[in-house]
This record gives C-alpha cells, structure tokens and sequence, in this order.
C-alpha cells in the first residue's frame, strides 16, 4: 500500500512540475511561411533553427502544406540562424534577431535549382543510349513533367544498370511524387554504387522519415549530417589549400589539397587542386590518380584531360600517353591523333607487332578516316592470319586512298585473301 501511494506521489509530482515548465520555455514565437519566388508555399521543407548564443538550442520542423512551420524560442535578445532545405531547391540561411516577447510572422524564399546537385557531374556510361535518355531525363525534372521524367530516368537504367547518377535523380523524382518507398529503394541503390551526394543522402532521409521508420530516419539523418559535416571541413581545408598555392607554397598547398580529398573524395576542386600543384612538384603518379577520379565522373572535364596528359608526358609511360591522348582527342585532336600515329608507327618500326596493332586500332578510334592506319592494320592482320580483319582494313584503304603507293599492293592482298 506504501509503495502505491508513493507512485501516486510521484506521478503528482511530475504533472504539477511539468505544466510549471511549459510555461516557463516560450518566450517568443516565430510563425515562419516558406514560399518560392512566385509567392506560392512549398511544403517538406526541413527547417533547422540554431543559436550560437544559445548552447544546445536545436529546433528541427518541417513545412505543412501550406508551406508553414513554428518555431518556439525561450531566449530572447539574441540572433537565430535558419537553414532551409529541400530537394529541387537551392539551400538558403537566414538570421534573425529576436527581440520581442510574442509571436511574429515571417515568410522566406527559396529559390529552385537543386537539380544540378542532383544530376552531378554528366554521366558516365559507356552506353550512349543511357547518357541520351538520362539527360533527357534531368530536363523533364527540371520542367517538373516527373512523370516523363521518371519514364526517361528508367529507360537509362534499362541501357546501363549502374548508371549511378541515374539512380540518384529516380529517387529524387519519387520522393517529388510522394511515392517514399520507391524514393529509398533509389537512393539505397544509388550508395550502393558508390554516391556520396549528399542531395541523395538527404532525400533518403525525407523519404524514410515519411514512410514513418524511426529507426531507419535516425540512421539516414545521421549520414545526411555528416556528410554535409565531412564536405563543410572539405571546403575550409581546399580554402588553406588555395592561399598556400598563391602564396607560391606548392608543397604545402598539394598536401592541403590531398587533405581535402582525403576527407571528402568526391569534391572535384580539390582534386583539380591535386592535379594542379602536383604538376608544379612532379608528383605526377598523384596527378594521374586525381584527374582519372574526375573523369570517371566528368568525362569531358578539360582541366582534368589536360593534367592527366602532361602527367603521363612527364612520367614517359607510353601507354599512359596513349590513354591520355585518346582523351585529349575531345580537346585538341590534331595534336592527339598526330600524336598516336607517331607511337603506333615507333612500335610497327621496332616489329613490335601487338603493340603496334593496339596502337592503329586507337588512331583510327580518334580518327577513322586515316588511310595508312588501315594499310598497316591489314598487314598486321595477314600476318596474323586473321583473313577477314585483314580484307576489311585493306578494303578500307583502298576506298580512303586508291592513288596511294601502296595501293597496288593492297589491291593484290585483298584479292588473295579472296581466293581470287
């Protein structure tokens, strides 16, 4: 009987101090609207409220369909900082000081343009089917036509599976639709090929959170906020890193650079970075390894095919410089397929008959009109008794120069590889 009647007493206790709490924690009120330019709400935004002046203040609140939050603040007379976020929408901070006791109204922007976030860097496929629907993929999303847009994403997947960046725009696209299962499965399967964006990692988070699974909303939360922790300390790193390069500090700079990387290895500034002072110190084995990343991502980034190629020139690994200079061929094609002609004719002079081949094969890869290339191919062929190869190239040849020298040759080559 003591020990009820001590419960009793306790609980008792508890809501009469409780209510004595709640009366005591607002001071002030903020009813905020989140609205784009056209003045219409945007609801789901996640609006994070903090104060430096404030220790362990941390409200976390996320827009109603009319796009309003609330916001209760128990101090008053020091400045708040608001973060808003939503995929689709560029981020935007805002502060405010609160100076009175009460409740007040404030409406803010945000702007849309996440989408390149989202889409990243172009996509790298070896399939140009994919690259072709997934680009026209982001520019449904961008038109907000999600339908279309999620048929384009989906067709990209049929042509390339682990088209990653398409993965991370499917979810983005279902989480716009409401549709938070299929938003999940997307983004699971975007990190599970290697995404760390973190506009993919929040939209993991948000789906998770609606589909009401607290345990698995805790986890996404989590790795949403420490990568966008990991990126922030990134970005201060590559800043020290940029005042040591113009300060004509290259050794130091480049180990800032790598430091960047090191905390964040996909922020491509950073690799640039690498690339650049790397080339300043001769530490082009690094200057290899940081622009391959980027063109495993950005394909066509210029800085980057340009690095790389100075880099294997330094280092005078030869099939390096092949690699480099099929790449450079976006860029400056005179100079990448005078380049391979010169190393595939070098190995053919010193009967160095496979690399030779492989050599030709990427000249006419950067340029198939090349008349002698194809002479030398067929030769190459007949030697190796592979008829049918051998017929094509010569046949090609004689098509591209039949005034050549040599043509007499071919055409006799071909004609016994005919049986005639």
């Amino acid at each position: 009987m003591k020990t009820k009647q001590r419960t009793i007493a306790w609980i008792l206790v508890v809501i009469l101090v409780v209510p004595g709490l709640a009366s005591a924690i607002r001071k002030g009120r903020l009813v905020g609207r989140v609205v784009n330019p056209e003045g219409e709400p945007i609801p789901g935004v996640t609006v994070t409220a903090t104060s430096t002046e404030v220790p362990g203040f941390k409200v976390v609140e996320t827009t109603d369909k009319k796009g309003v939050f609330k916001i209760d603040f128990d101090v008053i007379n020091v400045v708040y900082r608001y973060q808003f976020q939503k995929v689709g929408y560029q981020s935007t901070e805002a502060t405010q000081t609160w100076r009175k006791d009460g409740t007040a109204r404030h409406d803010f922007t945000m702007q849309p343009g996440a989408t390149r976030a989202v889409s990243g860097s172009p996509a790298a496929s070896t399939s140009n089917q994919a690259i072709l629907a997934f680009n026209a993929g982001v520019a449904a999303f961008e038109a907000k036509d999600y339908a279309t847009a999620e048929a384009k994403i989906e067709e990209a997947l049929g042509h390339d599976p682990e088209l990653r960046q398409a993965w991370g725009v499917l979810s983005v696209i279902e989480l716009e639709q409401g549709h938070y299962q299929e938003a999940v499965e997307a983004a699971e399967q975007a990190m599970a090929l290697g995404s760390t964006d973190e506009v993919i990692l929040r939209t993991r988070w948000e789906a998770y959170r609606n589909l009401g699974d607290e345990a698995k909303t805790a986890e996404a939360r989590e790795d949403a906020e420490k990568a966008g922790r990991l990126t922030e300390e990134a970005k201060r790193i590559h800043n020290e890193a940029v005042a040591l390069a113009k300060a004509g500090n290259y050794e130091g700079a480049f180990a800032k650079f790598q430091e960047a990387v090191e905390v964040d290895p996909n922020l491509q500034v950073a690799l640039l970075g690498v690339a650049t002072t790397g080339l300043k110190i001769d530490r082009n084995a690094e200057v290899i390894a940081a622009t391959e990343t980027i063109l495993k991502e950005d394909p066509q980034n210029e800085q980057a095919i340009r690095m790389r190629y100075n880099a294997s020139l330094k280092l005078g690994d030869e099939n390096l410089i092949i690699d480099a200079l099929v790449s450079l061929a976006v860029v400056e094609p005179d100079m990448a397929r005078d380049g391979l002609w010169l190393l595939a004719l070098a190995a053919y002079d010193a009967s160095d008959m496979a690399r030779a081949k492989m050599r030709f094969n990427k000249v006419i890869e950067v340029d198939p009109n090349r008349p002698r290339a194809h002479y030398y191919l067929g030769l190459i062929y007949v030697s190796e008794e592979a008829n049918a190869e051998a017929k094509s190239h010569l046949e090609r040849f004689l098509e591209l120069a039949p005034d050549d020298p040599d043509a007499a040759t071919a055409e006799d080559l071909v004609k016994f590889l005919s049986g005639t």
